[in-house]
């Protein structure tokens, strides 16, 4: 059990790491010919544009992420956080559950064509998240919302209730992350 947590901790540690190095070596934002090219996009259009690079049975995708409310519809998950999963997918924690128990996600909300969870800072508790596997589809009501420090990893660890766990950064808050929680019905 202590190895587990001691990789675990390890794993968390150099995901945290990565995400700071993108925060470190993300695009000039004042560049306005960048920002409007995914500005006036839907995450469904943004998502169809990373897409089409590849084959549409993209095997790395284990499901898909919808909050309507914010415009977020069918994201794409794939497993793992670092920097070249999370530039084209919605990345799940690889020790987080598939379906029972805390399902943890991460995207960017900026300076990414994959920015996903631009829109997550307008979430409201009582949103519906619809999170779907090629085994079921699951809907969760959120239900706290909250700020966290970068290195908070106990909001990753295993719950016997079913929710999901969405985490991104906060603009101009390198160290700060929005944590978004909610609980399946």
């Amino acid at each position: 059990m202590l190895k587990k947590i001691l990789k675990y901790s390890i794993g968390i540690i150099v995901i945290i790491f990565l995400l700071m190095l993108a925060l470190v070596f993300r695009p000039d934002f004042k560049n306005t010919d960048n920002k409007n090219n995914n500005e006036n996009k839907t995450i469904e259009e943004q998502t169809a544009d990373i897409l089409a690079i590849d084959n549409e049975d993209d095997k790395n995708i284990i499901g898909y992420i919808t909050i309507e409310e914010l415009n977020i519809i069918k994201a794409p998950i794939a497993d793992g956080t670092d920097n070249k999963t999370i530039s084209k997918y919605v990345g799940h924690f690889q020790n987080s559950s598939y379906l029972e128990g805390n399902v943890c996600l991460c995207s960017h909300n900026r300076g990414s064509k994959a920015a996903f969870f631009e829109n997550l800072k307008d979430i409201k508790n009582g949103m519906k998240i619809e999170y779907t596997t090629k085994y079921e589809t699951k809907t969760y009501i959120v239900n706290e919302i909250k700020e966290i420090e970068e290195t908070d990893l106990s909001v990753l660890e295993p719950t016997e209730n079913n929710q999901i766990t969405l985490i991104t950064c906060i603009a101009n808050q390198k160290s700060k992350r929005l944590c978004v929680i909610g609980i399946g019905e």
